[in-house]
C-alpha cells in the first residue's frame, strides 16, 4: 500500500480545515476583546499612561546589604603571605572562595557568568616586594552590575586589607632590631601594599543602571497579571460566560482568544516603556536586541497565563484584583530585585524557582549591563517557557472543570 493512498488525503484536508476553523474562532474572540478594550477609552488610556508613571516614580529603589560574597582568586605568588591574605578573606565571614584560578583571563568568565562577585589578583612578586619594603601591587575586580553589592564588597575588601597590612606592620616591627633615623625624627621602614579595585560592567557604580531594568520588569508583570486576570471574570459578571460556554468553541480556544488581546497590549507597553527608560534614565544596553525581545515575549506569555489562571479561578473582578496583588507582592520580594536571593533561608530559595520574575530579571540585567546572550542565559529562559506552558494548560483545564 502506498503512503499517499486515497484515504490519507481527506484526513489531511480535514486537519487543515479544523485548524483554519479553530484560528477563525480565536480570531473572532480576539476581535471582540479588542473592541471592548478600545471602546473603554478611560481604561485604555490608563493602560498606556500608568506604566509610564510607574517607570518615572519607581526608577530608584532601596539599598540593601549583602553577605557570603562569592569570590575567585588568582594567586600567582603562592607564598606564605599570599596564603595568609586569602585566609584573612575566608575568616572574615564576608567572603566565600568558590574557585582558585590559574590565569587572569579566567576571571572575566566567572564575573560575566555571575559565579563570583569579586576576584582577588595576587601577582608573582607579592611577598618579595613586601619583604624588600617596596610597594606591592594587588588587584581586586568587582562585579559592578549590582551597585549595592559592589560598593559593599569594596568596603569589605578594603577593611580586610587594612587589617592585613596592620598585621604585617606589627610582625615587621617585632622582627626589626633597630630604627632608621633621619635627622632627629625616627622613621620606621614598613612595607606598603596598594590595591586597585575596578567595578566590572558598571564602572561608576550608578544605581539606576541596576534598578531601572528591574523596574521595567515589574511594570510588565503587574500590567500583564492585572489586565489578564479580569477578562474571564468580566464575562462572568455581565452574564455572557454562559453564551461562551455553549458556543462551538473549545476551552483552549477561549483561553487563547481572551489572552491574545492582553498580550498585544503588553507588547505595546513594552515598546513604550523600554525607549523611555533609555531616554529618561540613560541606562546602557550591551546585549542582543532580538534575544531580549524574544525573552520579553516569552515572559509576557507566561505572566498572561498566570493572569488567566487567576481570572478562571475568581468569580468577581474584585476577587481577581485582590488575588493578583497577593501574587504580585511575593513575586517581587522573591525575585531578587531588591533582596538578594542568596541571603534568603534555604527553603525560601527553593520557592523562588517557581517565580518567573526571578528568571526574567536575571535576563534583563544580563542583557542590559553584561551584554550576555542565550549562550549564558539559557538556564533562565527554559523555566520561563515551562511555567508559561503549565499556566496556560492549568487555566484551560481549570476552566473546563469549573464549567462542567
Amino acid at each position: 500500500m502506498s503512503f499517499f493512498d486515497n484515504n490519507s488525503k481527506p484526513i489531511r484536508k480535514d486537519s487543515q480545515s479544523s485548524l483554519a476553523q479553530s484560528a477563525q474562532r480565536i480570531g473572532h474572540l480576539v476581535k471582540k476583546e479588542f473592541i471592548h478594550i478600545v471602546r473603554n477609552r478611560q481604561n485604555f488610556r490608563l493602560l498606556i499612561i500608568a506604566p509610564i508613571v510607574q517607570l518615572i516614580l519607581f526608577g530608584y529603589a532601596c539599598r540593601l546589604d549583602v553577605q557570603d560574597v562569592k569570590m575567585v582568586v588568582v594567586d600567582q605568588d603562592k607564598s606564605t603571605l599570599s596564603r595568609q591574605l586569602l585566609d584573612a578573606f575566608s575568616r572574615s565571614g564576608y567572603f566565600v572562595i568558590v574557585d582558585r584560578l590559574q590565569s587572569y583571563d579566567d576571571v572575566d568568565f566567572f564575573l560575566r557568568k555571575g559565579s563570583a562577585s569579586l576576584a582577588l589578583l595576587i601577582p608573582p612578586d607579592f611577598e618579595r616586594k613586601i619583604q624588600a619594603n617596596s610597594t606591592a601591587d594587588l588587584g581586586i575586580m568587582i562585579d559592578g552590575v549590582d551597585t549595592i553589592t559592589a560598593g559593599t564588597v569594596s568596603g569589605y575588601a578594603q577593611s580586610i586589607l587594612t587589617r592585613f597590612i596592620g598585621d604585617i606592620t606589627k610582625s615587621h616591627t617585632n622582627r626589626m632590631q633597630g630604627l632608621l633615623y633621619e635627622s632627629t625624627n625616627p622613621k620606621l621602614i614598613v612595607p606598603e601594599v596598594t590595591d586597585v579595585s575596578r567595578a566590572w560592567f558598571n564602572p561608576n557604580l550608578v544605581s539606576k543602571d541596576y534598578f531601572v531594568p528591574g523596574v521595567v520588569v515589574l511594570i510588565l508583570l503587574s500590567l500583564s497579571i492585572i489586565v489578564t486576570s479580569a477578562v474571564i471574570v468580566r464575562e462572568k459578571e455581565i452574564g455572557t460566560i454562559e453564551q461562551l460556554m455553549v458556543a462551538p468553541i473549545s476551552r483552549l480556544e477561549l483561553i487563547l482568544g481572551k489572552t491574545i488581546p492582553c498580550f498585544c497590549i503588553e507588547i505595546v507597553t513594552l515598546a513604550v516603556v523600554i525607549p523611555l527608560a533609555f531616554l529618561i534614565f540613560d541606562i546602557p544596553f550591551r546585549g542582543s536586541l532580538p534575544f531580549f525581545l524574544g525573552a520579553a515575549l516569552l515572559f509576557l506569555f507566561t505572566s498572561s497565563g498566570i493572569g488567566m489562571m487567576i481570572s478562571v479561578f475568581c468569580n468577581t473582578q474584585q476577587q481577581a484584583i485582590l488575588t493578583s496583588f497577593m501574587f504580585l507582592q511575593p513575586s517581587v520580594l522573591l525575585s531578587g530585585y531588591a533582596f538578594p536571593i542568596e541571603n534568603m533561608p534555604e527553603i525560601v530559595q527553593y520557592i523562588t524557582y517557581l517565580n518567573p520574575l526571578r528568571y526574567f530579571i536575571t535576563i534583563v540585567r544580563g542583557v542590559f549591563l553584561k551584554g550576555v546572550g542565550l549562550d549564558v542565559l539559557w538556564p533562565q529562559v527554559i523555566p520561563i517557557v515551562v511555567i508559561g506552558l503549565v499556566s496556560i494548560g492549568l487555566a484551560s483545564g481549570l476552566f473546563k472543570r469549573r464549567a462542567d
